[in-house]
């Protein structure tokens, strides 16, 4: 597609060669010719950067000058052999090569982040997470520091524990027992009676 302008054309090519900022546009309709190193269009490069590169193969749109020695990449375009990963005009999403995705639906609300490998949140301040519940479908979930939980703690599949220094747990208030308890060593109450002496 060729679009006149004065000086400056629009023209649909391909990208040749590719690295992160920029890119070489093939040309067929032009027998072939290869640009050089265009910039791409990004909404922030300065204080604040955006960078998406683009693949080999990308089906671009460019604002050249006459010669085409120089100009800049619009963006990528979709067309019938490369359809959006979306049909409804509802759904933003970011969809990854290797299967990651971010989307979200307006429509209702709901929001999906598929990560195919590690996921790190790093944050220097607080973070809080608000919703009227959570799920943690995971084996194995580890706390690295100390954990306050201010409603009620229930488990369902044991408890097991070690301490560090002094008391392996410390409880203020009374405990209520509805079975056993076995204990190794001695129980003692704040009179020095244990579960080995009794009046």
């Amino acid at each position: 597609m060729n679009m006149a302008t004065g000086g400056a054309r629009y023209k649909q090519g391909i990208v040749a060669e590719s690295r992160p900022g920029f890119a070489r546009v093939r040309f067929d309709d032009v027998d072939g010719l290869v640009t050089a190193w265009l910039p791409l269009l990004h909404p922030k490069t300065l204080a604040d950067k955006v960078v998406w590169t683009l693949d080999v193969g990308e089906h671009v749109g460019c604002i050249l000058d006459e010669f085409m020695e120089d100009g800049c990449i619009l963006g990528a375009i979709y067309s019938d052999a490369d359809a959006p990963p979306v049909s409804s005009p509802d759904k933003f999403r970011l969809q990854f090569k290797d299967g990651g995705s971010v989307e979200y639906d307006r429509s209702n609300g709901a929001m999906n982040i598929v990560c195919k490998g590690v996921a790190n949140l790093v944050a220097d301040g607080d973070v809080t997470v608000k919703a009227p519940s959570v799920m943690l479908d995971t084996p194995q979930t580890t706390c690295t520091g100390q954990l306050t939980v201010e409603g009620m703690l229930t488990y369902k599949g044991g408890m097991a524990g070690s301490g560090g220094s002094g008391a392996a747990a410390t409880i203020q208030g009374n405990v209520q027992v509805d079975g056993n308890i076995d204990a190794s060593g001695s129980i003692m109450d704040a009179g020095g009676n244990s579960n080995h002496h009794s009046h």
